[in-house]
């Protein structure tokens, strides 16, 4: 099962084909010049798309490797056409991942087909609109890329089972993330399956039922309404600010990357934006967005949030996020090369003129700035300079609170120094594990290394706490772990004040919160302390979700 859930419909099969690309059409300088049209078009949408999984990005770093669009020229400089060029290119990637033998890479196979498929419909011109789809379909496929799943219509969609695909493939991520069932790895002969045959998808195990019994689907249907009534109360309950049992406050925000996502993060009953990623602004574009246009982005942003907390990250990029307007040297590690706030420290220019966006879109009182990739006091000291000499040019005469992303040992390991300089601290999650553990996270076969659960992660979570609080500052975490109900008793056990996670957490957690209580909380946070694995610290947790309090 890749996504939870259960569904009762009607099967909707799904081929994709691939288009026919043409072995030689113009010349080498034409053919470079449809390719980068075709390039450039497909950056703009990605970095328009409205995805907090981060699966745009993904897409945007294979269009953009250095190394792939090198095998590319060759085969145009070889005489094929651009879109033979790059399919010649892609599936020589993909047959020498899978030759690897190792599942994890086919996600990053299905990747570069997904970027294929839609370079090659640019440059041909044959691009597919929304696939029509039954009321209740469940969609039926060999494999669903993610392109594919976002062009369905999601109101008419219960379910997904494909052949191919795995439970962390960027459809799964995707499908999961608005609530859609979906199974993977299903046999071949559900490829059988006739347009319209009833179907239902089981919730309690990874089973698709053909032509199900009518008790059956009673039952299921009986239970995916109590499942609709229990997510309909958390939401209600949900708009209400959120207590531990015992009354212990802990603020629940959302992550967002556009209006979009504000809009659904106060529709779910988010008390705040706890990330706004600004790389939506900056990615695929050829030239810096202007002062103007980011302010707009941001004033319609803190519009959508109606007033409540906005916290924005300045530019993350760098690393898997490469800009295209900015010159930056090839690096042999760019994980640890000029990324978040080193790369905006060595383009003042660029970081001022986002400032002065931030401080001109979003009004005072609900302005919260935050730089990433911090690991001493020097970058925030020179970040926060430049914060403050931009607020004398707007005579702004109240300082805008300034805090720190804690994504790496360091950070975490002098946050009482950092605390004491900065307005608040938010802990990353994903980079802190990265970072922690020496797993590139952006390495399939590394994908269960880099665990948050880890007891030395944990353990700079707790320095992270225990020093903001020393200082009297408070503490957000804003990776995918907030969003992770097994994990919730434990971060809170762990001190932290806020969990910032996809809109569509927020009813769950704070329904989660709310069954807590502090002190056991605390109770499991230093057990999980004292364990040396991964897996130790999630047989505490489910031993301890085994107590009625927990």
């Amino acid at each position: 099962r890749a996504a939870p859930g259960g569904a009762i419909g009607v099967a909707h099969r799904i081929a994709t084909r691939d288009l026919p690309a043409p072995p030689t059409r113009g010349t080498v300088a034409e053919e470079r010049a449809a390719l980068e049209t075709a390039s450039h078009a497909l950056r703009t949408r990605l970095s328009q798309a409205s995805d907090h999984s981060g699966i745009a990005e993904a897409h945007m770093s294979l269009l953009d490797d250095p190394e792939f669009r090198a095998a590319v020229a060759d085969e145009i400089a070889a005489g094929a056409s651009a879109p033979a060029a790059w399919r010649a290119a892609t599936r020589r990637e993909i047959a020498a991942l899978e030759a690897t033998g190792n599942t994890l890479f086919a996600q990053r196979g299905a990747d570069l087909l997904d970027v294929e498929r839609r370079i090659v419909a640019l440059l041909v011109g044959e691009e597919s609109g929304r696939a029509d789809l039954p009321e209740n379909a469940i969609v039926i496929a060999d494999d669903l890329l993610p392109s594919e799943f976002l062009a369905l219509d999601h109101a008419r969609l219960a379910g997904i089972a494909t052949v191919k695909g795995g439970p962390t493939s960027h459809t799964a991520l995707l499908a999961a993330s608005r609530g859609i069932p979906m199974l993977v790895s299903c046999p071949a002969e559900i490829l059988k399956i006739v347009d319209a045959e009833p179907l239902l998808l089981d919730p309690d195990a990874p089973v698709l039922h053909r032509r199900p019994e009518p008790e059956l689907v009673d039952r299921i249907a009986g239970d995916l309404e109590h499942d609709r009534a229990r997510a309909q109360a958390e939401t209600s309950a949900a708009r209400e600010d959120c207590f531990t049992a015992d009354g212990a406050r802990v603020e629940v925000f959302a992550n967002c990357g556009s209006a979009e996502d504000a809009e659904a993060a106060v529709r779910h009953g988010a008390e705040g934006c706890g990330l706004l990623r600004t790389e939506f602004l900056f990615l695929g574009q050829q030239r810096a967005p202007s002062r103007d246009e980011q302010t707009a982005a941001y004033r319609e942003i803190a519009e959508a949030l109606a007033g409540r907390p906005l916290i924005v990250r300045t530019l993350d990029a760098g690393s898997d996020k490469p800009l295209a307007f900015l010159a930056m040297a090839a690096e042999p590690n760019p994980a640890l090369g000029a990324r978040g706030i080193r790369l905006s420290l060595r383009n003042l220019a660029l970081l001022e003129e986002q400032f002065l966006a931030i401080l001109q879109g979003v009004p005072a009182g609900q302005c919260r700035i935050m730089v990433p990739m911090v690991v001493d006091l020097a970058e925030f000291r020179a970040a926060q300079s430049l914060l403050r000499a931009t607020e004398q040019r707007l005579d702004v005469t109240v300082p805008t609170p300034l805090g720190v992303m804690v994504e790496t040992p360091a950070a975490a390991l002098i946050a009482e120094e950092l605390a004491r300089e900065a307005d608040f601290l938010s802990l990353g999650s994903n980079d802190l594990a990265q970072y922690t553990l020496a797993a590139d996270r952006q390495n399939p076969a590394l994908a269960s290394a880099a665990d948050p659960l880890h007891p030395a992660v944990l353990r700079l979570i707790h320095r992270t706490t225990e020093g903001a609080h020393a200082q009297g500052k408070g503490v957000g975490i804003c990776g995918s772990l907030a969003s992770d109900s097994m994990a919730t008793a434990l971060l809170i056990g762990l001190g932290l004040d806020e969990l910032s996670v996809g809109p569509r957490s927020v009813p769950a957690i704070k329904a989660r919160v709310r069954q807590l209580r502090l002190q056991e909380c605390r109770h499991l946070a230093d057990a999980a302390l004292r364990e040396s694995t991964a897996e130790g610290v999630r047989r505490l947790i489910r031993e301890a979700e085994g107590e009625t309090s927990l």
